[in-house]
């Protein structure tokens, strides 16, 4: 198979980062008008605030002839921010503060890829559902693993972030996947080849023999008292301890086993949201309501909110539904954008 040339292109307002590849994929940035920086110091702090940024240390100070400052106490400290400082200048020329951390740039770029990728020779995209399948059975379990990693750093330093994440891959998705793999070990098993060892059936799974009279008590007995202590988990830490213990014990699944649903609509949902996220955020894109209205920027971040709270449970496919019709909405091609992207990194 012939290789495709690719060229690695960075989006020149978030910093997403995309190959850029014949039939690839290319992030979309719309118009957008340029922002004012906030009047009042308290307004200032607020518009950090919103953006992400700790303002814990920031405060509001008037000066004896009127005018208004922002103050850091930082490690007691007390210094005046100015006009040109980096945090303001970042407000001035996107509109919000970017930070990796919270808005997660590689979501984007995974989503568009798999938005628009398509087979050589073919004129419509293969679909993120395809492939999503295509990376296999053991690909959920490994983005599960860190996902539930980075939940548990992140629960008791950084609740709102979360929550977020939370809303998606939980106690309840992980569970379900739990329950579904036993069931598709009893039939992968099912399907092995009986040996005999002095007239005593037995079956190889994962490299080890078992005697099928053992079969409950060395495999699937142990797995199912993990997958209780998923279900039972309290916390971040527990579920991802709780999860641990379960893969630890898992014998790993033909690459076309079928995926869980709810891990794949959780993984639609996530992605389409914080993709939605960063569109708005440093694109801007605006989202249009249920009755037709297009909101402003910060009114957009709270619709997009409501809609995840609205369909966190099972209803990831919306969110993907939304995601494309905020690039329609917004008149964002992303195979055109590619194309620029492309053109202005040759200039």
């Amino acid at each position: 198979m012939r290789k495709t040339k690719e060229t690695n292109v960075t989006c020149p307002a978030c910093g997403t980062q995309l190959a850029v590849t014949g039939n690839g994929v290319a992030v979309a940035v719309g118009n957008k008008a340029q922002p004012k920086l906030p009047k009042t110091a308290q307004e200032r702090i607020e518009a950090l605030s919103r953006a992400g940024v700790d303002v814990s240390t920031l405060f509001a100070m008037q000066g004896s002839g009127g005018g208004e400052y922002v103050v850091s106490n930082k490690d007691g400290k007390l210094s005046i921010l100015a006009d040109d400082d980096p945090i303001f200048r970042a407000i001035l020329s996107q509109g919000t503060v970017p930070n990796r951390r919270l808005f997660r740039r590689w979501v984007m770029a995974q989503m568009f890829h798999m938005l628009s990728y398509k087979e050589r020779f073919c004129k419509e995209p293969v679909g993120v559902t395809e492939m999503i399948r295509r990376m296999g059975y053991e690909y959920q379990w490994r983005m599960l693993l860190d996902e539930l990693r980075a939940q548990m750093k992140m629960e008791p330093r950084d609740l709102a972030s979360f929550t977020e994440r939370n809303r998606w891959f939980n106690a309840a998705v992980a569970g379900t996947m739990a329950q579904e793999y036993v069931e598709h070990l009893t039939k992968h098993v099912d399907a092995l080849p009986v040996k005999k060892c002095t007239g005593i059936p037995y079956k190889c799974v994962g490299g080890e023999n078992i005697f099928e009279r053992d079969l409950y008590n060395k495999l699937y007995g142990p797995l199912n008292r993990a997958a209780g202590r998923i279900r039972y988990a309290k916390n971040a830490a527990q579920l991802y301890n709780a999860v641990k213990t379960f893969d630890d014990l898992r014998v790993r699944l033909p690459h076309e086993t079928p995926q869980s649903k709810e891990w794949t609509d959780a993984y639609k949902g996530s992605g389409a949201f914080y993709t939605m996220q960063n569109l708005i955020r440093f694109h801007g894109c605006l989202a249009v309501d249920d009755k037709g209205t297009q909101l402003d920027k910060d009114r957009s971040l709270v619709f997009l909110s409501l809609q995840a709270d609205r369909y966190k449970n099972g209803g990831g496919w919306r969110m993907l539904a939304m995601l494309k019709k905020m690039l329609s909405d917004n008149g964002i091609d992303i195979q055109k954008k590619m194309k620029e992207w492309s053109q202005r990194k040759t200039k």
